[in-house]
């Protein structure tokens, strides 16, 4: 059995070798996969080489501005920890386009079943929410990233406090699911923040949580408000004791960090989690600007824009699409690397990072970059 399973690494690495030693010089490609493909795609026309692909399970809606997206990874697909995320791609009118979402499934759920679960709301104004919902149907093909995130259970012992609003239930109900029943989980509380009762989201959920021991308090917060000092005052006197995880809405994250920090609770006990991009805001980006007028110039649109550094700061994509720009963009998060531009000069802040670039040539992420002086893009 050893000497087999040598045997197997050996063709391994002479497989993956050979691939990568004789695929340019034979086929003028990185590999015989990328060379391969268009033929088999006339015989299966949803072959990816480096791609990881998944049946559509289902699609079922959770309130009228969301919906579950259930899929059946391929073998190439790892599993995941609770909380995390990953990319989906589709292909909408010929063109591939990528998006990220939290799995809202449990680990357990896929071992057992070999499918996760996508909660997605769909935005009004979005340009793959919308379209996924009205036309992704069962059996159809897409692909997907390896699961990724730190939003994930820091430990299994200490009583928590989780913060959701809205579709920021998601991670959370993964973690929930994975880990009912627990000592933990029945000494713990789930405040959950929904506008009404017409976007209250997984009902079944939240009764079987109960029924399990979890303190769950479902707020409208059409008649009670957002999240206060008050309501944990209410639902969780002592909440200073517990491990906090927020997921929602930015303005939701902001408040409930600042209760959660103003009431002394540190910050190894407090984890959270944006949907979409971090707020920017001075104290971020806290810099002496290269200049007092900050320019962005986009050589390849031939325009220009100028902004005063003692505004708020804005990354490049969304200066780029206030000029009415369309720069490719996904995630907004840094994680697609979708919006990459080359940067012909110009010194950038990374809010991912906290690092600052020299004033030479390189590839960005524009929704991360915040320029601090006069920057070219090739745009």
């Amino acid at each position: 059995m050893k000497n087999a399973s040598k045997f197997s690494t050996f063709t391994s690495h002479l497989s993956d070798r050979t691939n990568t030693l004789l695929a340019p010089t034979l086929t003028n490609m990185d590999s015989f996969g990328a060379y391969l493909e268009p033929i088999i795609q006339v015989f299966k026309p949803s072959w990816r080489h480096n791609a990881i692909s998944a049946k559509v399970v289902s699609l079922r809606s959770e309130n009228e501005k969301v919906f579950t997206l259930a899929l059946r990874p391929s073998s190439k697909w790892q599993t995941f920890t609770a909380g995390q995320f990953l990319q989906i791609t589709v292909e909408r009118q010929g063109s591939l386009v990528t998006r990220t979402f939290s799995i809202s499934s449990a680990p357990s759920y896929f071992e057992q079943t070999g499918i996760i679960e996508l909660s997605i709301r769909i935005l009004e104004d979005g340009l793959m929410t919308p379209w996924i919902y009205e036309n992704v149907n069962a059996a159809d093909t897409v692909y997907l990233s390896q699961a990724s995130g730190e939003f994930t259970l820091c430990s299994i012992k200490d009583r928590k406090l989780f913060l959701a609003g809205g579709s920021g239930i998601t991670p959370i109900r993964s973690m929930l699911n994975e880990n009912i029943g627990a000592d933990w989980f029945k000494a713990s509380t789930l405040l959950f923040y929904v506008n009404n009762a017409k976007e209250a989201l997984f009902t079944d959920d939240i009764k079987r949580y109960q029924d399990a021991g979890l303190n769950c308090q479902v707020i409208y917060s059409d008649d009670s408000g957002f999240i206060s000092e008050q309501h944990l005052a209410d639902y969780c006197p002592d909440f200073r004791q517990f491990e906090s995880y927020v997921c929602g809405p930015s303005a939701m994250i902001e408040a409930s960090l600042n209760i959660l920090r103003e009431s002394s609770i540190s910050e190894e006990n407090i984890h959270f989690e944006y949907f979409g991009a971090a707020p920017l805001s001075r104290s971020l980006v806290d810099t002496e600007y290269d200049d007092e007028m900050i320019q962005v110039d986009y050589l390849s649109s031939n325009k220009q824009v100028q902004f005063n550094p003692n505004d708020l700061p804005q990354t490049l994509l969304d200066l780029a699409e206030q000029e009415g720009l369309k720069p490719v963009s996904g995630c907004r998060i840094g994680v697609c690397h979708q919006c990459i531009c080359k940067k012909k000069q110009g010194r950038v802040y990374n809010t991912k990072t906290k690092q600052y670039s020299d004033t030479g040539a390189e590839e960005i992420q524009l929704c991360l970059s915040v320029p601090v002086g006069h920057v070219e893009l090739e745009l």
